[in-house]
């Protein structure tokens, strides 16, 4: 049984198998080509895309040096109080320095119910909540305190919010507050709403004592003092406001001539018989007087004070010399006061202060708070010395292209500086000058087959080291990689036209070339097209030349509002064509995909001849093995039935 062999099932004692496979291995050769062939398309199609991809963002980063959102333009606000102001700076903002004196910041008002007690609940009704002119409304079915919160939270509209407050001991508080700031946006209640805040004690009937003045309008000659007395102290923990709007005005005061000389009298005279004799008059040799030059009178500002109970004088702000302007000030944060008093030593100046009155911010109306939290008030600066009030804390119709944020009251003037964003115009150049080396590195990895032109890229992780090393010298000599290098070296080399004879030309000039950093010696990785940066004149020319930095990346050499020229616009115009849709690279890999699909189609047809070919070649060996077997068990018979003849002799 060790003799049979099947053909093309069992192992061939003929080894034909050994014979197909070494003819195989020849018939495969043009396969095998062609399996080459297309790996080394595949890896060319991505090389070219690596080389798009980086040109692209290349392209994208140098736009963004000229165009209308260039970083140069952009504003950077500073605040030397940014606990208290801060501010934000668009790119249409002027450069420049402003003082702002931040009084009160705008509040919303806030009110804190009593104890709600355990498992309180909160009747059925229509509840009305509202926001100086706009009201919330919905129909409450009665329920929990918390149901009752987030059944009002749910139908806020950006108005009302309210919340279950823990204020300790176990005692739980209804917050209730309005979302909007400023005076006008005062919260009241109505229709159940009403009733329901009176009970857990969120507002109560506004008392009837509330404080007034004597006079409203003051008047004080140079010289003069007037007094407004108010009906009561002001209790320091009250929270009551004065207003009033004050102002200092020159007048005219009489002045008397300076002496001539002395004062010497008539000489007379004598008439007789119709005859009058004049005398002569007396002569007196005195030297001349010196002209006596009078100082204008001194101007003191501070004029108004507030007096106390027991006689003390507590300053107000100073007045502006020709100006009027309105004032809020918190009594609550100067103590106890009973009236304003006007204390005018100026010689030429006359003061006046009207509109005095006195309020309580808490009040709203014939109800006000019982536990405010805040209350709803504006903002009040001072802008450059002018007072102004907004509804809200982020001002943004003060300073054009600037927005003011409040936070908390200022103790002295705010200084509020605008200026260029450095940093930003910075960073950008940096990108720009990253994108540009890695266009050049991967030109150069693909273009020279130097193993040093990998290792001096400190940059590389080890894995696109291991791909650079793939793709080391697979375009060697390729004209249109070493055109666009060459191109690049020449725009970054180049001098600009820009706006004047002083401004910058060149990319050195701003310590961007191929050898920013100083060193002695001549480095092989430094001829290979990299840009350097020299940080130090790139920070200096950024911060004193901003506008010349901008010019030299883009410029506008006409005036029609289109930059056409600059190192920027260079780099863009010169890389649009390769890389924008049906350019140069895309047809490159566009050239590549048809060798692949042809190069595919033509293994998948040497695949089905080799297919066919070794179906043919194993069916002849199976064919021959069958035929040898048959001849060997024929000889065997022959064979056997010889050697039974020769027995039977």
């Amino acid at each position: 049984m060790s003799d049979i062999s099947i053909p093309g099932v069992t192992a061939s004692k003929y080894k034909t198998d050994e014979l197909i496979q070494g003819l195989m291995k020849v018939e495969r050769i043009p396969r095998d080509r062609a399996e080459r062939d297309l790996e080394a398309y595949r890896e060319q199609q991505n090389a070219w895309r690596l080389v798009n991809r980086h040109s692209t963002a290349l392209r994208d980063a140098a736009k963004t040096l000229y165009s209308f959102e260039n970083p140069f333009s952009e504003k950077l606000a500073e605040s030397t109080a940014e606990r208290a102001v801060t501010a934000t700076a668009k790119r249409e903002a002027r450069e420049e320095s402003f003082k702002v004196d931040v009084r009160q910041i705008a509040e919303a008002d806030s009110f804190l119910s009593a104890d709600l007690g355990k498992d309180a609940t909160i009747p059925k009704g229509k509840y009305t909540f509202r926001v100086g002119d706009k009201s919330l409304s919905f129909s409450w079915k009665g329920g929990s305190a918390r149901e009752f919160v987030d059944a009002l939270n749910r139908r806020s509209q950006g108005l009302v919010r309210a919340a279950i407050i823990n204020v300790g001991d176990g005692k739980n508080s209804l917050l209730v507050e309005s979302m909007k700031t400023g005076a006008a946006n005062r919260l009241s209640f109505e229709d159940d709403a009403l009733p329901f805040a009176l009970e857990r004690e969120l507002i109560r009937k506004t008392k009837k004592d509330a404080l007034s003045v004597s006079a409203a309008d003051l008047q004080a000659k140079p010289g003069a003092e007037a007094v407004s007395t108010f009906s009561r102290a002001a209790a320091q923990s009250a929270g009551y406001i004065l207003e009033y709007t004050a102002s200092m005005t020159e007048v005219e005061v009489p002045t008397t001539a300076a002496p001539t000389g002395p004062e010497i009298g008539d000489p007379g005279s004598l008439t007789y018989a119709g005859i009058t004799v004049t005398n002569e008059s007396s002569e007196l040799a005195l030297p001349p007087l010196d002209p006596v030059e009078t100082a204008p009178p001194a101007v003191d500002p501070n004029v108004l004070s507030l007096k106390t109970p027991k006689g003390a004088r507590i300053p107000l702000p100073p007045l502006a010399d020709g100006k009027s302007e309105t004032f809020s000030i918190r009594l609550g944060d100067l103590g106890d006061a009973s009236a304003l008093v006007i204390t005018n030593k100026n010689a030429a100046r006359a003061v006046s202060v009207t509109g005095i009155r006195i309020v309580d911010p808490r009040a709203s109306g014939e109800y006000e708070p019982v536990n405010p939290v805040s209350v709803a008030q504006d903002a009040v600066i001072k802008y450059e010395g002018i007072t102004v009030t907004r509804p809200t804390n982020a001002i943004e119709d003060l300073v054009p292209g600037v927005t003011l944020n409040l936070s908390e009251p200022t103790e002295k003037p705010a200084t509020i500086t605008v200026k260029p964003d450095v940093e930003r115009a910075k960073e950008a150049i940096i990108e720009f000058v990253a994108k540009y080396n890695r266009v050049v590195a991967e030109i150069n990895i693909l273009t020279q087959n130097k193993p040093e032109v990998i290792s001096e890229i400190q940059y590389f992780t080890p894995e696109e080291r291991t791909d650079a090393e793939k793709r080391l010298g697979m375009m060697q000599g390729d004209t249109t990689l070493n055109g666009v290098k060459s191109n690049l070296q020449r725009i970054t080399a180049s001098p600009w036209a820009t706006t004047d004879e002083n401004s910058f030309r060149l990319l050195a000039d701003l310590g961007i070339s191929t050898r920013a950093q100083a060193g002695a010696g001549i480095e092989a990785s430094r001829l290979r097209g990299y840009l350097e940066i020299d940080e130090k004149r790139l920070d200096e020319a950024l911060k004193t030349r901003m506008p010349s930095v901008k010019a030299l990346f883009g410029f506008d050499t006409d005036g029609d509002l289109v930059i056409d020229t600059g190192v920027a616009h260079a780099i863009d115009a010169q890389l649009t064509p390769y890389i924008q849709t049906g350019g140069i690279f895309a047809s490159r890999t566009n050239g590549l995909g048809t060798k692949i699909d042809t190069t595919q189609k033509k293994i998948a047809q040497l695949d089905e001849q080799l297919r066919r070919k070794e179906a043919e070649l194993k069916a002849k060996y199976g064919q021959m093995e069958g035929t040898l077997n048959s001849l060997e068990g024929q000889s065997r018979s022959i064979q056997n039935f010889s050697n039974q003849n020769n027995g039977s002799r």
